[in-house]
């Protein structure tokens, strides 16, 4: 890949970054230390605005530790689009793919929204966003170790 397409690419992906973390930093008081777990505090569910407030946290985060780690696979369908245009095909530009790869963890942010609503709702979740019920925390701790050894995972992480 040409050097300028890889600055491009890594400059649009370092800088939707350093924004998403910039904004966390902000919204919890400028305490990088405690940036997410302050920001998830100030946050409590009660009406629909709190809901667009956790929605927006739950998304910006997402894009802020997610897309880094999709970095190497940007570069390379940016790499795969690139000579598909020379080669005269079709393919959708990086941003299309990016933005594809955004959308869905927005909309896993959509389900992490309903979620933390739904707990905090029941009474579930402390002012510090921990369970209040053994029995959930068990259940969780539970599901991901069953998670952990299931074809799907597995499949996963061959692909």
């Amino acid at each position: 890949m040409p050097k300028r397409d890889l600055l491009a690419v890594v400059a649009a992906l370092g800088g939707t970054t350093a924004l998403a973390w910039i904004y966390l930093v902000r919204a919890s008081g400028g305490m990088p230390e405690l940036s997410v777990s302050m920001a998830m505090v100030r946050i409590r569910a009660s009406d629909a605005g709190d809901f667009v407030l956790i929605f927006l946290m739950w998304a910006i985060m997402m894009v802020g530790m997610m897309v880094p780690s999709a970095a190497p696979t940007t570069m390379v369908y940016a790499a795969v689009a690139r000579k598909a245009g020379r080669q005269g095909s079709v393919v959708a530009p990086t941003v299309v793919f990016v933005s594809g790869y955004v959308a869905l963890w927005t909309l896993f942010s959509v389900f992490a929204t309903v979620a933390q609503w739904a707990l905090d709702q029941a009474a579930l979740l402390s002012p510090m966003m921990v369970t209040t019920s053994p029995l959930l925390g068990a259940g969780l701790l539970v599901a991901a170790g069953v998670y952990q050894v299931t074809p799907t995972k597995l499949a996963c992480l061959e692909h």
